[in-house]
């Protein structure tokens, strides 16, 4: 197994879905209990994502290897689908946060949407979606080194918005910040609590999330204060324990205002 199939294997031992509980099961993160929280990685951390990217540069300028599709080529897809489905293609102003190698901005801009955005808090991904898009002749598309979960006046979430937000494991990650735990034991907002308030400022229509972490009911409460369900994607299912679910799920919100 190669060192970015290991990453990818060891980011996505995730958890069982449950269609009709909210207990995901975690081989690695998560306890039995729901009402527990994720514990702290390195995965949560920009010092991690830092080094990825930086060795995933090194790969995509010696072997045009883009690097790993996070979650798969099939919920690219789903969410793809799920974008032509619900917004008009050309008019729709979309950003993917935590855009990672850029995989699915381009995939989006294969469908004909131009005004895409990406932004990473890692200088590292930035420059190899970057590359790749100049690769692909897809130069349109807006790349930017952004800190997402910056509280300072005039913040890049106070003076953007979109009418589509894309997520595709930027809050799993988040959630494993080590920031998180301290937070939560002061009684403080951390890292999570300050990635939904910034979303809910920069969304005008909808925010598709996708995770390996969080159960749907899970997503529907934790973002339930700035957002109401509006569908999901289906995935295929399996059986463990007793429950049926899927690997990942896929949510769409639109803003309670």
């Amino acid at each position: 197994m190669s060192t970015s199939h290991q990453i990818y294997a060891s980011i996505v031992s995730c958890s069982l879905r449950t269609t009709t509980t909210t207990t995901a099961f975690s081989r690695t993160t998560r306890t039995m209990d729901p009402s527990q929280d994720f514990e702290s990685s390195k995965l949560g951390t920009k010092e991690y994502w830092d080094s990825l990217y930086d060795r995933e540069n090194t790969n995509f300028n010696e072997f045009g290897d883009i690097g790993e599709v996070w979650f798969g080529e099939e919920s690219v897809e789903r969410m793809v689908e799920w974008v032509t489905e619900n917004a008009v293609c050309g008019e729709t102003t979309m950003v993917d946060l935590g855009c990672g190698n850029g995989h699915l901005l381009l995939e989006l801009s294969n469908e004909g949407y131009q005004q895409l955005t990406g932004i990473d808090y890692s200088e590292h991904a930035i420059t190899l979606a970057k590359s790749v898009a100049k690769e692909q002749g897809r130069d349109d598309i807006h790349y930017e080194v952004v800190d997402l979960l910056s509280t300072e006046p005039g913040s890049w979430a106070d003076n953007h918005s979109f009418d589509v937000v894309l997520d595709k494991g930027t809050y799993d990650a988040i959630s494993l910040n080590p920031e998180q735990e301290e937070a939560d034991a002061k009684g403080e907002d951390g890292p999570r609590e300050r990635y939904i308030k910034a979303v809910s400022k920069i969304t005008d229509q909808y925010f598709l999330i996708t995770s390996c972490n969080w159960t749907m009911d899970e997503l529907i409460e934790r973002f339930k204060p700035f957002f109401k369900y509006h569908s999901h994607v289906k995935y295929p299912t399996f059986s463990f324990g007793g429950h049926t679910g899927s690997k990942i799920c896929t949510v769409a919100f639109e803003p309670l205002s």
